[in-house]
């Protein structure tokens, strides 16, 4: 009983310390984001106070039945996209499984080191199974926002030479999705079919921009939607808008550059303490292994990984915040 409250009150700390330090971040993010967001309505209202939008709406969406809204709910829990499903690398019931077995080896090694292997079972194991489940799944969501950000400035660029020589927008989203590389190809199929068939260029910017969840969509539905609602050149609409966008993908990439060193720290702290104790093991073999050998070691052991593991998140996140 000694030795699972010695494990429990580190762990309990590091998590309360975890999620202080996540929940001060993330409202120092969300105020960042008003200010800027404010920043922007300021700028745009003084120009668009002379441009007449009309109320009527075309919507894309369906009405959402019940057996839909818990599919959403539950692949929610799982940060599975539905709508994403046929796009993964992998087929999306391969993820969950290989959440359930990684979790179960790492709760197998946590319970030979520390002991307790039923409380890891009943609980440790659905956690960690879902953790990883939803990890898994952000990866892919984060490689495919990032191709589609770095294909943008070229597709884009691909409609604004189609349009300058004369052929129509719709045609011009057909041979952005003929010509491009997935997954900017798979979209503007999708966008140039829904033209194709009658629905507004408008409705179906919007819905593109909303499934994809990227800040350069938007701009490129919004320009075009004021574009055909207000009049004017489309062809210095696109061109202003392509210029806007491969500055945003130079200062995106000059970011990640910036950000080597505290990647590189992130590696090289992760790694010290397993170089670390191979060469105390090397030099004191005995005394190292006290740690595997006895309750105490066992129980410093699992407070060592949990503050390892918790640091490279929160180290983790920091970065991802900073290139957003």
């Amino acid at each position: 009983m000694m030795t699972l409250v010695l494990v429990l009150i580190p762990l309990i700390i590091a998590l309360l310390g975890a999620a202080f330090v996540f929940a001060h971040l993330s409202l120092r993010a969300n105020k960042r984001s008003e200010r800027l967001a404010s920043r922007l309505s300021d700028s745009v209202e003084p120009h668009a106070r002379g441009v007449a939008i009309e109320t009527e709406e075309f919507s894309l969406a369906r009405t959402e039945t019940k057996s839909d809204r818990i599919k959403r709910r539950m692949a929610a829990v799982i940060n599975l996209q539905i709508h994403l499903i046929e796009h993964y690398p992998l087929r999306w019931w391969i993820v969950p499984i290989i959440g359930l077995i990684v979790s179960r080896g790492i709760i197998a090694m946590l319970s030979a080191i520390i002991g307790h292997g039923l409380l890891f079972l009943l609980i440790g194991w659905p956690v960690l199974a879902v953790f990883l489940t939803r990890f898994i799944y952000a990866y892919f969501h984060d490689k495919r926002r990032r191709a589609l950000f770095m294909q943008f400035p070229d597709a884009l660029g691909t409609v604004v030479r189609s349009v300058r020589v004369g052929i129509p927008v719709g045609e011009a989203m057909r041979t952005v999705a003929r010509d491009s590389l997935p997954p900017t190809r798979d979209e503007f199929s999708i966008l140039a079919d829904k033209v194709s068939i009658g629905i507004p260029l408008d409705a179906a910017l919007r819905e593109l921009a909303i499934r994809n969840d990227l800040p350069e969509y938007q701009f490129f539905a919004t320009a075009l939607t004021l574009q055909a609602r207000s009049g004017g050149g489309i062809t210095q609409t696109l061109e202003t808008l392509a210029d806007v966008i491969r500055k945003r993908v130079a200062l995106k990439a000059r970011g990640f550059a910036l950000t080597s060193e505290a990647r590189t720290s992130a590696m090289v702290l992760g790694a010290l303490p397993f170089f670390g104790g191979g060469l105390l093991l090397l030099i004191d073999t005995a005394y190292v292994m006290t740690l595997f050998t006895t309750p105490q070691g066992h129980t410093l052991l699992g407070i060592a990984a949990m503050m390892l593991v918790t640091g490279q998140m929160i180290m983790a996140w920091l970065i991802r915040k900073a290139l957003n």
